[in-house]
């Protein structure tokens, strides 16, 4: 399997008894919240910061996931897909570029 075909098993499998978009969209956040291995080590904007979680209240179809952010001890709401992640786990790592090959189409 290459890894285009991977990501898509993890996309369908995320996504399993989804009928629309808006199920897709929330059958991916629940997928990244319970796959990813919270904290990650990341950046946004050239800062050091920390990924500590995913804010379901906060994230919709329309505006994306939203990621919560530790930086310089406040935390922030912003775009899952605005930070790079410098280091995670195979898991976390894998389901995060499911979540990037899925929003390109």
């Amino acid at each position: 399997m290459n890894d285009e075909e991977r990501l898509q098993a993890l996309i369908d499998e995320a996504t399993v008894d989804c009928y629309d978009e808006e199920e897709q969209f929330w059958g991916i956040l629940t997928a990244l919240g319970d796959q990813l291995d919270f904290p990650l080590a990341a950046t946004l904007i050239g800062e050091q910061v920390e990924l500590i979680g995913i804010d379901g209240n906060a994230s919709s179809a329309h505006r994306g996931i939203v990621a919560r952010v530790l930086y310089k001890d406040l935390v922030y709401s912003v775009s899952l897909a605005d930070l790079q992640i410098t280091d995670a786990d195979s898991r976390s790592a894998e389901w995060l570029a499911a979540y990037r090959y899925w929003l390109r189409y």
